[in-house]
């Protein structure tokens, strides 16, 4: 027994995990309280307020950012298409105010959604354009028409992500200022 101690462990070793277990709390019963009421803040971390993610200020419904993302940018292909060009500048700039629209209304879980939808929400809105458009039966092959989508829509798709990484990044900067303001 090398190395080892012949005596019996004393009080003292104990001493400091007794104390950790006395200063932990205890659980009640979760979100009620004895009376049968709803108790303020239960099931949620310290520190944390009993506010519905629905009811945050600043942020809309998502309904009103789903509509934000795709009304506008619809808009635009109509007016371009209507106009007799091909998608251009009026879609380019209505899918960058869409895509600033939605990144300023946003929630801070939605961010990474909003930061890639526009690609896909505006190839699809291009893709329907074409369609409707029926410019595309010109193209003959579906990879050749494709590739003219893409091309009508990459400048469109460039801008709203511009837009939403600039828009994202000025929410950051003003986050962290206020944090540093308020001395947290």
């Amino acid at each position: 027994m090398t190395g080892q101690s012949a005596e019996a462990p004393s009080e003292s070793m104990y001493l400091p995990r007794e104390t950790a277990r006395q200063s932990r709390r205890v659980p009640g019963p979760r979100g009620r309280a004895a009376d049968g009421s709803r108790r303020a803040g239960a099931g949620q971390a310290p520190g944390r307020t009993a506010r519905s993610k629905r009811n945050k200020p600043g942020a809309a419904p998502l309904g009103r950012i789903v509509l934000l993302a795709l009304a506008l940018p619809v808009a635009g292909a109509l007016l371009d298409e209507l106009l007799g060009s091909a998608l251009g500048w009026t879609f380019t700039i209505t899918a960058a105010l869409a895509a600033a629209l939605t990144a300023m209304n946003s929630t801070r879980e939605g961010t990474w959604l909003v930061l890639s939808a526009p690609p896909l929400v505006l190839a699809a809105i291009t893709i329907a354009a074409e369609q409707l458009a029926s410019t595309s039966t010109s193209h003959g092959k579906l990879t050749t028409s494709a590739v003219h989508w893409a091309v009508d829509a990459f400048p469109a798709m460039a801008a709203a992500e511009i837009t939403v990484i600039a828009v994202l990044a000025a929410r950051l900067v003003r986050a962290r200022r206020n944090r540093r303001s308020s001395g947290a």
